[in-house]
């Protein structure tokens, strides 16, 4: 039998909640419930996904803002699943599922569909052409809701511009067959992907866009832009913890290249 153990943060929460929704009614009830969700975005910055994931898990499922709850799952497993031991999609699979669930309880949050494409994003490498392709298509249409819902948040600018950097580059294999499923793949090009990441720039200047930005300078040989960018990368913050895996690739590659 297996025993799962709370962190310390995790139990002191337990204790709590009880008292926090009954000494304070609805309003603090509201409150409490917010300022949790705040606790848990602050975790996955600092990468801590577990005491996110007991926060979230302890918050009732039917609370004031369910959406919230159900999206920060989708993310909370995404970020588990890429920090696994072993290389196995079932972190993204869940993902999907909450991110599914989150859009349907609400169709107007944008981070919902956000975190939709992204885990649909996260299963590529397991999946057959026929699944990447239905996929692709997809996650295409999630993102570009999300842009829709908040053309503001430079995240959504980084998928959209992942997707078309990795259409573009589709073989002959997952094309054909595109065309023969579909009648052809959404258009898709390294000037678009490229676009796309100066918008999210000048939203908020990120490694991710940098180092990302780099790359598709890269295919397009363009590469004394390319280190302009990883050089740019290496001066920036670490604002979400797959970003210092990122960093630490720009910094071999201006190695490399040097």
């Amino acid at each position: 039998m297996k025993i799962h153990f709370l962190t310390f943060s995790g139990l002191i929460l337990l204790i709590l909640l009880p008292f926090l929704t009954i000494a304070g009614g609805p309003c603090a009830e509201d409150e409490e419930y917010v300022v949790m969700l705040q606790r848990v975005d602050q975790l996955l910055t600092q990468g801590e996904n577990q005491q996110a994931l007991e926060i979230l898990q302890m918050l009732p499922e039917d609370g004031p803002a369910p959406v919230e709850r159900l999206w920060r799952m989708a993310r909370v497993q995404y970020e588990m699943g890429r920090l696994a031991d072993r290389d196995v999609p079932e972190f993204y699979i869940r993902a999907e599922d909450y991110a599914r669930s989150a859009v349907t309880e609400d169709p107007g949050s944008s981070d919902s569909h956000k975190w939709l494409a992204i885990a649909l994003g996260a299963q590529a490498k397991y999946s057959d052409t026929k699944t990447r392709v239905r996929q692709s298509r997809e996650i295409k249409e999630s993102i570009e809701k999300a842009i829709a819902l908040n053309p503001e948040d430079d995240i959504s600018y980084l998928v959209l511009s992942r997707w078309h950097y990795k259409v573009s580059g589709l073989g002959i294999v997952a094309r054909t067959l595109a065309k023969i499923i579909y009648g052809g793949m959404p258009e898709a090009s390294l000037a678009k992907a490229e676009e796309l990441l100066l918008q999210a720039i000048t939203l908020h200047d990120r490694i991710s866009h940098r180092y990302n930005l780099a790359k598709v300078y890269d295919r397009m040989e363009r590469s004394e832009e390319a280190m302009i960018q990883l050089q740019q990368a290496l001066l920036l913050p670490v604002t979400f913890p797959e970003e210092a895996a990122e960093q630490e690739k720009a910094r071999k590659k201006l190695q490399k290249w040097s």
